[in-house]
């Protein structure tokens, strides 16, 4: 779809005006962001400023809310060329938060401040400021959302918290199931559920897990949903194929799971117990079963594992180090050692804890990075594409060497928040999501099919 060009509002007092006559514009400052209107979270916005005298130096900020009471900024500033116009997709700025050529530079390169939130902010909303020489000379506005036009959301029930997002219209959708990582809860549901509804899918969102320390930690969330990382079933796919097989607006031979960190570990384990699943999308996979959590292996480290099947729990690899990591307190653990060292204290136990993902007949999509301070991914997803590549099957595999854990999303959100867990820099991982995001939505779309709109 194409759109007309039509300038955002400016707001333009009359010093700031008289100061840029001065340095020799012509014409009033004006942005315009293509495409104007609502964008869904993930499409290319155009960002340009317009009317600005040649060689001008320009600041221009971005300031978006996130959460209820948060405001997060960016700033960059940049030369104006000889037409008198700053193209964020062609232009590099001369200081600021990024580096380079980054159309969605100032969108991922925001940071918290301790501003309060004006009450008239809507979520999403990415507002721009030009400043020449510390004057206010333009202003502009662009919203990006999960979906643009209606997405229907319906619980699932005996399965609690899960959600069903789908486009209003007739005709059978694939699915998308989206598991999130160890952090749990609605997160990776909210996050993408809208997002890829609107693209044609029948997408359900499905928590299966809701973090309970009792006293030690905030109150578990999800009722009915087991506090303890410790034998999830990675059966309730099975049953949730069953539940979606009875619905005439979805087609549930169509299924293609879609997780990142522990939900990448959950969907490569079913893949390799279910052959009816279509494809796999997974974000900084693991190539084995690992290690459970929770209250009940405070005193039992090394005992219990992360997933079972048909009752039995998976044979897995120990951590080394874990219940001292959790003792230290939220982000002073190095996951990365706890998770390296207890593989090479265990060299016997690696052969069953693998994910045997060469059964899959399907196909498979891994996104990782080198950078990774959480598990190593990217050597990890290099081990799945091997043995599946031993085994007659293609994978399709990316890896990104600067980038950490966070390589899922579409580069257009702001990065900084995971680096010091995860790994990598801001900006490399969000141009690794950048680059995978339309790959993935490439792969799913011919692994799947188009949805019927």
């Amino acid at each position: 779809m194409t759109h007309a060009r039509r300038p955002i509002r400016v707001l333009a007092g009359t010093a700031a005006l008289v100061a840029v006559l001065a340095a020799g514009a012509a014409t009033a400052q004006s942005f315009e962001i293509m495409p104007e209107g609502p964008v869904p979270h993930g499409q290319p916005v155009a960002v340009v400023l317009t009317g600005v005298a040649p060689g001008q130096a320009v600041d221009i900020s971005a300031a978006r809310r996130f959460g209820d009471d948060a405001v997060w900024r960016s700033r960059a500033r940049f030369t104006a060329d000889a037409r008198g116009r700053i193209e964020l997709t062609t232009r590099s700025p001369v200081d600021g938060d990024y580096d380079g050529v980054d159309a969605a530079g100032l969108f991922w390169s925001m940071v918290p401040t301790g501003d309060d939130l004006p009450a008239d902010w809507r979520s999403g909303e990415v507002r721009l400021t030009a400043t020449v020489a510390g004057q206010v000379v333009a202003t502009g506005l662009t919203r990006l959302v999960g979906a643009v036009g209606a997405i229907d959301v319906e619980d699932i029930p005996g399965f609690p918290a899960a959600r069903l997002y789908r486009a209003p219209g007739d005709g059978q959708r694939p699915v998308i199931v989206v598991l999130h990582g160890a952090d749990g809860g609605t997160r990776a549901s909210d996050r993408y559920g809208r997002k890829l509804a609107a693209l044609g899918y029948a997408v359900v969102g499905l928590p299966y897990y809701s973090p309970d320390w009792g006293d030690y930690g905030p109150p578990k969330e999800i009722p009915g949903l087991p506090g303890s990382f410790i034998d999830i079933r990675v059966d309730q796919i099975a049953e949730l194929r069953d539940w979606l097989a009875g619905r005439s607006d979805v087609d549930a031979g169509r299924i293609a799971l879609f997780g990142g960190s522990k939900g990448a570990e959950f969907a490569l384990v079913a893949a390799s117990k279910y052959p009816w699943i279509t494809s796999v999308v997974a974000f900084a996979p693991s190539d084995l079963v690992w290690e459970g959590w929770g209250l009940e292996t405070i005193q039992a480290e090394g005992t219990r594992s992360s997933f079972s099947f048909r009752g039995e729990a998976l044979p897995f690899m120990p951590y080394v180090g874990f219940v001292d990591g959790l003792l230290a307190g939220p982000g002073n653990a190095d996951l990365l050692k706890i998770h390296e060292d207890g593989r090479a204290a265990h060299p016997d136990r690696e052969a069953a804890a693998r994910i045997r993902i060469e059964d899959f007949p399907g196909e498979v999509m891994l996104v990782a990075g080198d950078a990774d301070r959480e598990w190593r991914s990217g050597q990890m997803a290099r081990n799945l594409t091997a043995s599946r590549s031993a085994a007659g099957r293609e994978t399709v595999l990316l890896v990104y060497p600067d980038a950490g854990h966070d390589v899922g999303g579409d580069g257009w959100a702001p990065t900084a928040g995971e680096v010091t867990r995860g790994g990598g820099t801001a900006a490399a991982n969000a141009r690794a999501q950048a680059d995978a995001w339309p790959q993935v939505l490439a792969f799913l779309q011919r692994t799947l099919g188009p949805g019927e709109r």
